[in-house]
């Protein structure tokens, strides 16, 4: 069975992957968490967010490291619970992976060693070599204890332990929870794969419609902010992890883990330092009055905005989103699953609907998919682009011309 076969993965204290869940009945592991949730609903007293047993380890990563995907599309869409054939199958597709399981076994052990060392573990994480870099992205260790329960009660049973998207209520679940530990995010506002931390408070507060990915907006803001603290935690942790085992499992040559990781993880906290110093986005805010749908200056910017749209030019919106996204075919991701660019007649945005969300995924693309940013476009067009495609799901906001060509069978 593959780690999507069952429960979530635990320590190697709980047993090899695969069977752990056969064997932990009478384990203290399986004691310690038996109490983080109940159909559903975490079972941890009249107090706050529970403890991690303090014996418990993050897991060493096992699944397949996602190097490369195929040019060519995706065969369809991804089958809930088989993420691990899935990935499997890239190599055969024109994709490179790597199985960590090549790294050499006291390789691994150094690398262990050193990922303890420097993040701590559940119940107590922290990220001990670089306190002032970490400081200034708000991720001290009492930040992190705060917000790794908070994820523990919330989150864990989509996120995993680990951040890696394979918790028991992600097995079912298409698209798969994000799996944090590549560094990647999707809805960004930086152009970058790295979020703002706005980014993520959005994402919390919002969840991502179309998903298995609720929205946590009545959360007190003060328990948002740090989540969002531990998920940046979670993600530097496996991103790390991630490039050291493919420097060693790649690069053929005895990789001093600690080492390599020392520099990596200064790598990954200045990648989301210059996310957090990043200028917002521009012309997001004041927006063009342009009226009502209806009104003339608004279907006026509606037709600029389908000019600019079906564009017969390299990365187009068109290119991409065929039949204005009803036709479009699916493409891989950067963690080798399987997405379709959004059928914008469907009203469906999973990066939110506001305007100035939309002007934000037009401005600075989704990397993580492929959609390309449009720095080129100066504010004007892009707004234009924001009111065609708000209009396109509601026929009546459309000018008669453009209504022909986007619903020519109404």
């Amino acid at each position: 069975m593959t780690p999507r076969d069952g429960p979530p993965d635990m320590p190697a204290a709980a047993g090899p992957r695969g069977r752990w869940w056969r064997r932990a009945a009478g384990t203290a592991v399986a004691a310690a968490l038996a109490a983080v949730v109940v159909g559903g609903v975490v079972v941890a007293g009249c107090g706050g967010p529970p403890d991690y047993p303090s014996t418990l380890a993050f897991p060493a990563r096992a699944d397949r490291l996602v190097r490369k995907t195929p040019t060519a599309p995706p065969p369809g869409p991804n089958e809930p619970g088989k993420l691990d054939a899935e990935l499997a199958a890239l190599d055969a597709a024109g994709g490179t992976t790597v199985d960590p399981g090549v790294v050499p076994a006291a390789t691994r052990t150094a690398l262990d060693k050193h990922l303890k060392d420097v993040f701590g573990t559940p119940s107590a994480p922290t990220i001990a070599t670089e306190p002032d870099a970490a400081g200034r992205l708000g991720l001290s260790a009492g930040k992190l204890a705060e917000g790794g329960k908070l994820f523990r009660r919330h989150c864990l049973q989509c996120h995993n332990l680990a951040g890696d998207g394979r918790g028991p209520s992600g097995y079912g679940s298409t698209p798969y929870p994000r799996d944090y530990r590549r560094g990647v995010f999707k809805f960004t506002t930086t152009g970058t794969p790295k979020p703002r931390h706005a980014d993520l408070l959005r994402t919390l507060a919002d969840g991502l419609k179309g998903t298995t990915m609720p929205p946590f907006g009545l959360l007190p803001e003060g328990e948002r902010e740090l989540l969002a603290r531990y998920v940046v935690y979670l993600s530097a942790r496996g991103q790390v992890e991630f490039e050291t085992l493919a420097a060693a499992a790649e690069l053929n040559v005895n990789v001093d883990p600690p080492a390599f990781a020392a520099g990596r993880l200064k790598a990954v906290l200045k990648e989301w330092q210059d996310a957090a110093d990043a200028p917002p986005p521009a012309g997001v805010d004041p927006q063009p009055d342009d009226g009502d749908p209806g009104s003339p200056a608004h279907a006026d910017a509606v037709r600029r905005g389908y000019a600019l749209f079906t564009a017969k030019a390299d990365n187009s919106c068109v290119s991409c989103h065929d039949g204005f996204g009803a036709k479009a075919a699916p493409r891989y991701d950067a963690w080798g699953t399987a997405v379709k660019p959004a059928n914008l007649l469907a009203n469906l945005l999973k990066g939110g609907s506001r305007p100035e969300d939309v002007f934000a995924r037009i401005r600075g693309g989704i990397p993580a998919v492929g959609m390309p940013a449009r720095p080129e476009l100066d504010a004007r067009q892009v707004w234009d682009l924001v009111r065609f495609v708000k209009s396109l799901p509601f026929p009546a906001e459309l000018p008669p011309d453009v209504r022909a060509a986007v619903h020519p069978n109404p």
